[in-house]
């Protein structure tokens, strides 16, 4: 079953193209990987299927609906956005961010299957041994965990992670993306995750989705992970190497950097 369904849809602010003609399918219980360079438009992808914004041309379909048109099904969805910083003055415990994902108004009383949804979504990230510690105590890897915690305690369909591995220290990143599949396969949680880490990705995702501006190419790993839809991505600076299972991105430093 289609989950999510992305038929011609183009993209502008004002009069600067940002998406052409983007044809994305995303079928349920699978986890997809979003790839590209800065600028490439895939936080303004990630928004379009929110229905945060609406694409000039196309259609966008979440559970057959237009993304813009979901009213209860918006409570299938759960999203980690990018750069989520704590405020370090709010002394909030672990445990209370991830009830915040089963809050449903401020005359509804959290219900036993609440809390136990909430334990078993710690559980699930590996920290519900640190339920008590203040959020604004813990490292970024930590409050990345929590975070999808309380996505999941919502029991959410579709879970969409953009960049949540930004600013991380790379020995977490492996670790971090298993996770993630082990969400997927406990929950069977259909999983869209914007990320720069191709070396990690390519080891845990079903299928990978190339964009710049427009979608350079979309399939399983092995298929799109070619020298040519790297050049279309990086430039032609861009290469893969083996070092052990895990390809590592090779990409040729610039005048800018």
């Amino acid at each position: 079953m289609k989950i999510l369904e992305l038929k011609n849809v183009w993209f502008n602010y004002e009069q600067e193209p940002v998406l052409e003609n983007i044809n994305l399918d995303v079928e349920e219980g699978s986890l997809v990987a979003i790839l590209g360079p800065n600028g490439a438009g895939k936080t303004t992808l990630l928004k379009i299927i929110l229905g945060l914004l609406r694409p000039q041309k196309g259609t966008v379909k979440l559970f057959g609906k237009p993304s813009w048109e979901l009213g209860n099904e918006r409570r299938l969805i759960g999203y980690v956005p990018q750069n989520l910083s704590p405020n370090r003055r709010m002394p909030i415990k672990v445990r209370s961010v991830v009830l915040m994902g089963r809050y449903r108004g401020i005359l509804r009383s959290y219900t036993e299957e609440d809390l136990n949804a909430v334990s078993d979504a710690l559980a699930t990230v590996e920290m519900d041994h640190l339920e008590n510690r203040l959020f604004n105590t813990l490292s970024g890897g930590q409050r990345q965990r929590v975070l999808i915690a309380r996505a999941l305690a919502s029991r959410p369909r579709l879970l969409i992670l953009d960049e949540p591995e930004t600013g991380l220290d790379p020995s977490f990143h492996e670790g971090f993306f298993r996770m993630l599949e082990k969400i997927r396969e406990k929950y069977g949680t259909t999983i869209l995750i914007v990320t720069h880490d191709v070396m990690a990705v390519s080891q845990v995702v079903n299928k990978i989705a190339c964009v710049n501006r427009k979608l350079v190419a979309h399939g399983r790993p092995e298929e799109v992970l070619s020298s040519a839809n790297l050049e279309c991505l990086y430039g032609k600076g861009a290469a893969f190497f083996g070092h052990g299972p895990t390809p590592h991105l090779i990409v040729e430093k610039h005048k800018n950097g």
